[in-house]
């Protein structure tokens, strides 16, 4: 009897532990605390099993390594994982994730991309400024250049401080990477009708550059000095590179004399040719993002004024901010070099926005030693409602991409005018062999856009007084007075 009363004993103490190492848990959701049936568990050693239509199972901890993970799934709902060393609990809460279906669009406006492509056609007169107009801008460019090969070689000089020891100093400080950003606020006047129509008020511009260092500004500085030294203050350099030749004017020869009226003159006229050369810079830099867009005549961006070059997908539905907008691809079929995504307005069938991008080499040449290679041109450009209901550019952004070299040899003859007779003149000479790739983006905002009449226009005066103020960094309050 005693051993009979032992041997239950220990039979309920195997019992006892048995259950000591399992667990009856149930899976639940969160928020409902309805039980999801089905749901897959499994461990880090590649075992598993699925719960029962109320969402349970049994978890037997005597079958698993303390070191075992175990991992709950259901589709709709987030994965969650333990250690099983940690887990003692018997219900298990799942968060529900929402499920992301494909927008569903119920409209009228079924067309096929030829229809679409022939009313925005028809509309572009109803739908873009024409006529004359004052923006107020925003124009930013910053740019990377990366110097891939630069030599300088066969050296010859009449100048004594300019040698090849100098030359080469100079190359070997010089960075084969440099950056440089430039910014300007202004009121920018353009009318659609006549190119030659466009000024500019610049309020205010900023830039900032990479410095190579005190050792090149020495050196630079040493090359300036040596100019004055050797040239006489009316004299200037002729370029010559084989059948190439230009007159290159050294800057700073010339002494400021406050009492002389005529050198003060001199300096006022060179200021003001350069205040007038950088607001025509900025003027040219805008030209070439109106240029781009679909309507103007010889734009690169012909989708809409040559159709019949390109292919176009079917047309789909997309949410461009807050508005609904057909989107269609433009495929070039032969030499065109530039596919885009078109946004259309399905109301007024007007463009307002393109994402263009180049598929081919944009530009390309190679001669007598020099060549040019455009090969990335890309961006977006966005168009919105300004006044009277019609679009008008409010955004652009592109990015450029273009590789130069110049291998040829350079020769500088001193000149003067005012030297009778022929005398010695001191010359320069070397061979350049020079590799650059220059990246470029250029961001484009317009803030405000009015139509105003070519009375007002003519009225604006288009002398410049402002040239970029450099800065180190760009500060963020620069604008803080517009």
């Amino acid at each position: 009897m005693n051993r009979i009363f032992f041997l239950l004993l220990i039979l309920l103490l195997i019992t006892k532990e048995v259950n000591g190492q399992s667990l009856n848990v149930q899976i639940i959701d969160s928020i409902t605390s309805l039980p999801i049936p089905y749901t897959n568990i499994y461990f880090s050693n590649n075992n598993g099993l699925i719960s029962d239509e109320n969402g349970n199972f049994e978890l037997i901890k005597s079958q698993l390594s303390q070191n075992d993970s175990m991992y709950i799934s259901s589709m709709g709902y987030n994965k969650r994982s333990y250690f099983i060393n940690d887990f003692n609990d018997t219900i298990i809460k799942l968060n529900e994730t929402p499920i992301k279906l494909s927008d569903i669009f119920l409209t009228n406006k079924k067309l096929s991309s030829k229809e679409i492509i022939s009313k925005v056609i028809a509309n572009i007169d109803n739908n873009y400024k024409k006529g004359f107009t004052e923006n107020k801008i925003y124009l930013s460019r910053q740019s990377n250049s990366i110097t891939e090969k630069f030599i300088i070689d066969k050296f010859k000089s009449t100048v004594p401080d300019i040698n090849k020891i100098l030359i080469d100093s100079l190359l070997k400080n010089l960075t084969n990477e440099n950056s440089s950003g430039l910014q300007t606020l202004a009121y920018y006047f353009r009318s659609n009708d006549d190119n030659n129509s466009k000024k500019i008020k610049i309020i205010k511009s900023r830039e900032t550059y990479n410095k190579d260092g005190e050792i090149l500004e020495s050196i630079n500085k040493k090359m300036e000095e040596a100019f004055k030294k050797e040239l006489k203050p009316d004299s200037y350099y002729k370029i010559k590179s084989g059948i190439f030749g230009g007159d290159l004017e050294i800057e700073g020869l010339e002494e400021l004399d406050s009492t002389n009226v005529e050198s003060l003159k001199k300096f006022q006229e060179k200021e003001t040719i350069e205040k007038n050369d950088f607001a025509r810079s900025q003027i040219w830099a805008i030209n070439r993002i109106y240029n781009l867009l679909f309507f103007e005549r010889g734009t690169a961006l012909d989708f809409i004024l040559k159709p019949n070059k390109y292919n176009f997908s079917v047309p789909t539905f997309n949410i461009l901010g807050d508005d609904l907008v057909y989107q269609i691809e433009a495929i070039p079929k032969g030499r065109s070099k530039y596919s885009a995504t078109l946004h259309i307005n399905p109301d007024d069938f007007a463009i307002v926005r393109i994402d263009f991008r180049n598929i081919k080499t944009v530009y390309s040449i190679k001669l007598f030693g020099v060549f040019v290679n455009i090969y990335l041109r890309e961006g977006k450009m966005i168009l919105s409602k300004f006044e009277n209901e019609k679009y008008g550019l409010s955004y652009a952004k592109i990015n450029f991409g273009q590789r130069t070299g110049f291998d040829r040899p350079i020769k500088l003859i001193e000149k003067n005018k005012n030297v009778k007779g022929r005398r010695k003149q001191n010359e320069i000479s070397f061979r350049m062999d020079l590799i650059t790739d220059v990246k470029t983006t250029t961001e484009f905002q317009i803030f405000d856009s009015k139509n105003i009449n070519k009375e007002i226009f003519e009225k604006v005066d288009n002398k410049n007084e402002v040239i970029p103020e450099y800065l180190d960094v760009f500060t963020t309050n620069f604008w803080e007075e517009f």
